[in-house]
């Protein structure tokens, strides 16, 4: 009889000790999804307010909204090394997603040195885990616009057009996609169109490149129509990154917007003032060809340099362009060549090409790319 009591005694105890904690978990559960359903609506301020408070508790998926809030400037202002710091814990956690922005900021340097053999072992482990992933999974539509991402430019897997449509297909159904996500799918739905020429060029220097792949227009057209109101909100509220991509819309008149080159370069100067290194490179393409502006190969070089200077490929080619024309500056092959290595380097298949040229017709025996 006394040890049914001590039993039951027991028992009751373990109950009491595990009420508060259960308790405790199922609040976090609760408020994580408040926020992930704010977040997945586009409401990235009150989502980051209500998961903040769960910053410290570890969860995956909070730690995920976290990570990308601050990576992105969703609802909070960039913060590089708060954003590694939640990333790696929602990576750690299992989430795909989370995997893949660490991987990017190991390639772009983004709050920590740049490590392109880090960048590539974390796009491997992110391929790996990406196609397993779950449709039924919040982080599935996310997950499939980055594996695209890989498949398309041969980041941690060989370049294969097919499984970057088909990743791209799925995560185009997603709604709860960011301004960003949307845009990216955008641009590798419209980026094969052949003889489709486009004044916006992408993060690496490409503009057109001859292909002979099938483009999907009025897909790319409704995905940047559907990321037009979220990169207004998140424009107004001072995300560099938006305001780039809003310029790149009314440059080109995509999504729904009239062109407008005044538009363009206004979005352009609001975000290369806070130092966003593509729209410093579009304010440098802008002047050398004379869009909405008279043709300015000094404002050009200016402009062109300081993208250049963080890194920005398109940048890069463009300062190569310059010395292989010899526009504002002395006509200079070997300097083209080596601008044309660094853009090659940073991804640029335009600046390939261009280098290509530059090798082809040099006169100089000495030609040396690279420097």
């Amino acid at each position: 009889m006394k040890r049914i009591i001590a039993a039951v005694l027991l028992l009751v105890l373990s109950l009491s000790l595990c009420a508060p904690a259960c308790a405790e978990s199922a609040d976090v559960a609760s408020l994580a999804a408040e926020a992930s359903a704010l977040f997945d609506s586009g409401d990235y301020a009150k989502a980051f307010e209500k998961a903040s408070t769960l910053a410290d508790s570890g969860d995956a998926s909070v730690a995920a909204l976290l990570g990308k809030a601050y990576y992105l400037g969703l609802g909070i202002r960039m913060n590089q090394s708060r954003a590694l710091h939640f990333l790696e814990i929602a990576a750690a956690g299992g989430i795909p997603s989370a995997a893949y922005l660490l991987a990017d900021a190991a390639r772009f340097g983004n709050g920590r040195a740049m490590d392109q053999d880090e960048a590539t072992r974390r796009y491997i482990k992110f391929v790996a885990v990406a196609d397993e992933v779950d449709p039924a999974s919040p982080d599935y539509g996310m997950s499939m616009c980055y594996l695209s991402e890989c498949f398309a430019k041969g980041r941690g897997v060989e370049k294969n057009h097919d499984l970057a449509l088909d990743a791209a297909t799925k995560a185009a159904g997603a709604s709860n996609l960011t301004p960003f996500e949307l845009m990216s799918l955008a641009d590798f739905f419209n980026a094969a169109a052949p003889n489709h020429v486009s004044n916006a060029a992408d993060a690496t220097g490409n503009y057109a490149v001859e292909t002979a792949r099938k483009v999907d227009a009025a897909k790319a057209e409704e995905l940047c129509a559907r990321a037009v109101p979220g990169l207004q909100n998140l424009a107004d509220d001072g995300n560099p990154a938006a305001m780039k991509l809003l310029g790149d819309l009314y440059l080109d008149g995509r999504g729904g917007l009239t062109q407008d080159y005044a538009k363009a370069m206004e979005y352009y100067l609001r975000a290369a003032d806070e130092d966003e290194a593509g729209a410093q490179a579009q304010l440098g393409y802008m002047y050398q060809n004379g869009l909405g502006t008279d043709i300015d190969y000094a404002r050009a070089m200016e402009w062109n340099n300081r993208a250049a200077q963080q890194g920005n490929a398109q940048g890069q080619a463009q300062i190569g362009y310059l010395y292989q024309n010899g526009l504002g500056v002395t006509q200079n092959l070997d300097e083209a060549g080596r601008w044309y290595t660094r853009a090659k380097e940073g991804g640029s298949e335009w600046a390939a090409a261009m280098l290509e040229q530059t090798e082809a017709t040099n006169p100089h025996a000495s030609f040396e790319a690279h420097a």
